[in-house]
């Protein structure tokens, strides 16, 4: 065997020609797909996900709330409001007022001996309270302040008694030092002493304990002067004037007897129910409701209360007024019995009902905003009514206006609409004007027993309309569902999507406000049918908007 060298070279050189032919085909059909590629650009789509809104609604949070009771297997409104809570003692306090008790010798005495009681006097004063009578009151705070004055030129003893006054049975008495003065610059003495806690006796009762029971706003007071008992000997002229002031400040009371006048609480009040605002049109129909209007007496005091006014506000503005023979009646409220520690008030209950009133159709009114007005007065027939009415520190006026009832709902076309606020980012912003498409996706489970349809508004800034659209699919009721073992409820789990056309794409940008407007119907289209409402019913809500944006390379 041997090598023939040229030959191989030869079928080598033939092979490295035959090589770079095909080495030109290649690149020539590289170069004529990169020149076909650059005349079309590539392309992709990419989804966008816009969260909107991720709830439940339901009705737990008025539970417990004096609006609903959930504990049974259907809700029950538990409606309670309170107009008026006070306490009557916060309405009765003494004016500010000064007692005055001065003397003057009506002939002179020369050379008084240290030690000497030239003056002890008691007189009586007459508090002055408009309209009221008072024969025994009881003090929670306040104080009086003492102002004796000395004008003669040897220092004495000033004794303040109050016949009367005491605490914890001990009449009240204050003693205090006086220097020495003179007609012209009297010495002045002062004390500030509170009266927390200390009784007055009003009726007049004399320093010997006897008492006048037909009397009322009578205080005693008592001055006795003594000189000093280490001081000098001195000497009183018909010139010199002795003098003290009582005066009462800031005096509150927690315990009164007597006659009070007619204190009365005459007033309206506005009332708010919860999600009623958000009701645009539609009917309701409700159950026979009745409304009780209660009051509570917890004064020894005889009473009347009448309801002057119930009138309600709807959505657009309408005003509805309760018409019923109860209204502007006055109802007799009895007095408290027992005393201290075993006071027990007085109840009057005023029913407005079907029978009496136009309440359904004030109720069926869809007011979310309520007036009541209210008058409540104490011994409406003046002072005939005895003058030993008693007020004690825990005696109230309370007003309440209730209501309850099976929560049972029958609707039709009922609109309800929220408007929530909307932002997007310039990202989102710049994905939305290039969107190829725009689909809103609503993922829901309804548990209540009732049926809606759902429609989308785009609102600028001002609140303007830019854009609405509908879903012609009824979020389906609940009842129409399957039966949750766990829950314990029917409920109904869908989803439905709305797709934007392109002019609602375009005006998702200038959007400021999203308003999400539904319509209830009963499960009965023919006739809006009452339904009891489970107590643990709720509506799951998951929206967002799903953009999606094309995609180019070139």
């Amino acid at each position: 065997m041997y090598w023939s060298w040229p030959r191989i070279r030869n079928n080598h050189r033939k092979s490295l020609n035959k090589y770079r032919r095909n080495g030109t085909y290649v690149i020539l059909i590289i170069l004529i797909f990169t020149v076909s590629c650059k005349k079309k650009n590539t392309e992709w789509n990419t989804d966008w996900v816009l969260p909107l809104v991720s709830d439940t609604l339901n009705l737990s949070n008025y539970q417990n709330d004096s609006t609903l009771d959930g504990s049974g297997s259907f809700y029950v409104v538990d409606f309670k409001r309170t107009l008026v809570d006070a306490y009557l003692k916060d309405y009765l306090e003494l004016p500010d007022t000064t007692i005055h008790q001065s003397f003057s010798p009506t002939i002179g005495i020369g050379n008084i001996p240290a030690g000497f009681t030239f003056y002890n006097a008691v007189e009586t004063h007459e508090l002055s309270i408009p309209d009221v009578e008072l024969k025994k009151i009881i003090i929670s705070s306040g104080s009086i302040r003492l102002s004796v004055y000395n004008p003669i030129s040897t220092s004495a003893y000033y004794t303040i008694t109050m016949p009367g006054v005491t605490l914890n049975g001990v009449d009240f008495e204050e003693t205090f030092f006086v220097g020495a003065g003179t007609q012209e610059n009297p010495a002045l003495g002062e004390a500030l002493i509170m009266l927390n806690g200390y009784e007055l006796d009003l009726q007049g009762t004399g320093v010997m304990g006897s008492s006048n029971i037909s009397a009322f706003n009578i205080l005693q007071t008592s001055l006795s002067i003594t000189t000093d008992p280490e001081g000098e000997n001195s000497s009183i002229t018909t010139s010199d004037l002795f003098e003290f002031d009582a005066k009462f400040e800031d005096v509150k009371i927690a315990y009164a007897m007597g006659y009070f006048g007619e204190l009365s609480f005459s007033d309206s009040t506005d009332i708010s129910i919860p999600y009623i605002d958000l009701i645009e049109s539609g009917s309701i129909n409700l159950p026979d409701i009745p409304l009780s209007i209660g009051v509570k007496n917890g004064a020894k005091i005889p009473a009347s209360a009448k309801l002057t006014l119930l009138e309600s506000t709807n959505k657009d503005g309408e005003v509805f007024e309760l018409i019923s023979s109860e209204l502007n009646t006055n109802h007799f409220v009895g007095p408290a019995t027992g005393s201290w520690s075993s006071l027990t008030p007085s109840s009057y209950a005023l029913e407005i009902n079907e029978s009496n009133s136009n309440l359904t159709d004030y109720i069926e009114h869809l007011g979310f905003k309520h007036k009541i007005g209210y008058d409540f007065r104490m011994n409406p027939f003046g002072s005939q009514t005895g003058s030993y009415n008693e007020i004690f520190p825990t005696s109230k006026v309370e007003i309440d206006v209730s209501s309850e009832f099976p929560l049972e709902v029958g609707v039709d076309g009922l609109i309800i609409s929220d408007t929530i606020a909307f932002k997007v980012s310039p990202l989102e912003i710049n994905n939305l004007i290039e969107a190829e498409s725009l689909e809103l996706h609503l993922n829901y489970c309804n548990a209540f027993p009732m049926q809606g349809a759902l429609k989308i508004k785009l609102l600028d800034e001002g609140l303007n309309l830019l854009y609405s659209f509908s879903s012609d699919e009824f979020i389906r009721s609940g009842s129409s569902g399957t039966f949750d073992s766990v829950a314990n409820i029917f409920k109904l789990c869908d989803k439905s999507v709305i797709v934007f056309d392109e002019n609602g794409t375009n005006e998702i940008p200038q959007a400021h406000y999203i308003v999400v407007e539904t319509t209830l119907n009963s499960d009965i289209n023919i006739a809006p049918i009452e339904v009891s409402i489970p107590s643990n019913a709720f509506l799951f809500v998951d929206a967002f908007l799903k953009v999606t944006t094309k995609n180019t390379l070139e």
